[in-house]
């Protein structure tokens, strides 16, 4: 992006996070229908500067957190020194994702349209993903980055393990969900509150699959 350029992201008031998911910290679960739920919320969210919501903990920028998941195994990050987000430099994540900026119309709900461009722009995808499902979101008021975001958890089910496209900002490894720990120091809070609802998730899966 063009640094004359002030970037617009998209938001809502915590007030309208408050009414709607109620308060809470750390994972609330959905009942999962990802178009419904970013139905919901986009009349109540708007876009403004980047720079003067940043320090704003009554503005909550929500970011699409996609999980990719391909037979057992999830991609997982490690964020560079690199990467945009200073507060967050060095850690592990299992989500890609980022601010949802101004998109062309489409029949897609704009955090749908915004999930798939950051999807597109940071993994080299060789397929469509299979589907995307929503499996909750991410609230972090412990944390200086946490406060300002609201995480809008998803996994998208792939049938390939693509790599990722920006390895300037980001290093990136496929690895079994099982042997994830979210205890692990190195994780960045968000990944911390997504790792056991996507383990029960991944097994409410193999159920499925098995019955």
């Amino acid at each position: 992006m063009d640094d004359s350029v002030i970037e617009q992201v998209w938001g809502i008031p915590r007030s309208v996070m408050e009414q709607q998911l109620g308060v809470f910290q750390g994972f609330l679960p959905t009942d999962g229908d990802l178009h419904l739920n970013c139905s919901r919320l986009e009349p109540a969210g708007s876009f403004r500067p980047r720079n003067e919501v940043e320090q704003d903990p009554d503005w909550k920028q929500v970011i699409p957190y996609i999980a990719l998941h391909n037979e057992g195994q999830i991609l997982t990050l490690r964020r560079l020194s690199t990467q945009g987000e200073s507060r967050l430099h060095h850690r592990r994540s299992i989500g890609v994702g980022g601010h949802v900026n101004p998109e062309p119309a489409a029949d897609d709900p704009l955090l749908i349209r915004g999930m798939k461009r950051e999807l597109s722009e940071e993994i080299d995808l060789e397929r469509a993903a299979l589907g995307f499902h929503m499996i909750g979101w991410i609230n972090d008021d412990e944390s200086e980055v946490g406060r300002v975001h609201l995480g809008l958890a998803v996994v998208a089910q792939l049938d390939h393990r693509p790599a990722i496209r920006e390895t300037d900002r980001m290093e990136g490894c496929w690895q079994a969900l099982e042997l994830l720990q979210p205890e692990d120091p190195t994780w960045e809070s968000w990944s911390r509150y997504l790792i056991p609802p996507l383990l029960q998730w991944a097994k409410s899966l193999e159920g499925t699959r098995s019955s």
